[in-house]
């Protein structure tokens, strides 16, 4: 996790959870900082350390070994490529798969941010052309789509996806059930994420949800009144049913 604060005052709160061993990196100021904490029975062994991540050889129950690196991508822009450059210096030399977790603070595509702004996304080639050149795949991932909002009102309000996993190309081959679980953002400006190595996919159509946030939109609102206020013949149960459908599709599209 990102600490912004000393890891010191970190592993405390955590001690109890069973996190008994732990490692940080201090924040700088009031940004950055890193802490990972693992239980006594994980085999975690440090390789390397900086301020943007933190890499561990681990061996899992089988006997398999690799790597793990926990990441945390420049928040300016013009920070972001070094510091993709400084981790690509390693993978080069990496020859065990590699699991690339954390928040990358970069949007690879316009799907995975909602704004009322159209300027053309930062800093989306030098990501690209990274994960191209090191043959990485994005590790599937279930939940709500965006993992960081900015928590401001109205048409300031910006939704992205930042926080994701990013596997080695032989990754999916040695641990082919690995997927991301996203939960709902509540007590911070991100949304916590969990890797599963064994996440059970399911199948068949996905329940659709409507955000809580989504109505602070008015065009959402609108649809919906418009989809809801149109009148249908048939039953009660008939005509709600129709209605329900209707919103759903206007939401939807």
């Amino acid at each position: 996790m990102e600490t912004k604060c000393s890891p010191s005052h970190i592993f405390p709160l955590f001690r109890s959870s069973g996190f008994v061993e732990n490692f940080g990196v201090e924040a700088v100021g009031s940004s950055g900082g890193l802490w990972v904490g693992w239980r006594r029975e994980s085999k975690f062994k440090l390789v390397k350390a900086c301020n943007n991540f933190i890499i561990f050889l681990v061996e899992k129950y089988n006997g398999r070994l690799w790597y793990l690196v926990l990441f945390y991508g420049a928040p300016n822009v013009h920070m972001r490529a070094p510091v993709l450059l400084d981790l690509e210096s390693w993978l080069d030399a990496c020859s065990l798969p590699f699991l690339i977790v954390g928040d990358f603070n970069q949007v690879e595509y316009r799907s995975d941010k909602l704004s009322t702004s159209q300027r053309p996304i930062e800093g989306v080639e030098d990501f690209s052309l990274w994960k191209l050149r090191n043959e990485m795949v994005d590790i599937p991932y279930k939940g709500p789509r965006f993992t960081w909002c900015n928590n401001r009102k109205g048409d300031k309000r910006v939704y992205e996806r930042l926080d994701k996993a990013l596997g080695s190309k032989d990754w999916l081959s040695v641990f082919p059930d690995t997927g991301i679980k996203h939960y709902p953002i509540q007590l911070s400006d991100h949304a916590p994420i969990e890797v599963d190595l064994n996440l059970t996919r399911t199948t068949g159509k996905r329940p659709f949800k409507l955000d809580a946030w989504a109505l602070d939109y008015e065009e959402c609102l609108e649809q919906v009144r418009n989809a809801w206020g149109i009148d249908d013949n048939g039953s009660p149960a008939f005509r709600i049913t129709r209605k329900l459908a209707r919103v759903r599709s206007c939401v939807k599209k």
